[in-house]
């Protein structure tokens, strides 16, 4: 089908409106990386970790927070699957556990490579000026990076879901395993 330049420019200006949306939401739920590499533009994130000054150790921590669906052995019996010791997972579960947990001696702390949050309060000590602990997770600088938990519209760590970050995580290389 033959198609008129002046409907080729309508139809890019519009893809393009919608590809900077999508780009954007992507980076404000910390899923920048995955989201490039789903589209085919994995090439472009070496240039979005080079601006980004802090880059924690490829076999850094994993570290969960939240409300869990699952058990600890459950957790830790998911990442062995994947390879993943015991000794790179750090468990903070429960629903109040995040407000009182010290975040800042993860910030420009190379050893944690990942975080991964469910179900946790709005408010809590590492909060700051921002709105919730989890807006000040991955919107500061130096934080590693942040995957929020869901199954759809509500934050939840269950079985489906870790597994799911964590092969999308070793799928674009994110994290490594043995």
């Amino acid at each position: 089908m033959e198609i008129s330049n002046e409907l080729l420019i309508d139809i890019m200006a519009e893809a393009s409106h919608r590809l900077h949306s999508e780009i954007k939401v992507a980076a404000r739920r910390g899923n920048l990386e995955n989201y490039l590499c789903t589209i085919g533009m994995s090439d472009l994130i070496s240039i979005y970790t080079k601006e980004n000054h802090f880059e924690p150790l490829p076999n850094g921590k994993i570290i969960i927070f939240g409300d869990s669906q699952i058990s600890e052995s459950e957790i830790h019996g998911i990442l062995k699957t994947y390879s993943i010791p015991r000794d790179r997972v750090e468990l903070q579960l429960g629903y109040n556990v995040a407000k009182s947990y010290d975040f800042k001696k993860l910030q420009y702390n190379p050893n944690y490579r990942l975080i991964l949050i469910g179900p946790i309060p709005h408010s809590g000590e590492s909060k700051g000026d921002s709105s919730s602990l989890l807006v000040t997770l991955e919107n500061s600088e130096g934080y590693p990076k942040v995957i929020r938990m869901n199954n759809g519209n509500s934050l939840k760590i269950t079985k489906s879901g870790l597994r799911s970050v964590i092969e999308e995580q070793i799928k674009i290389g994110y994290i490594s395993y043995l």
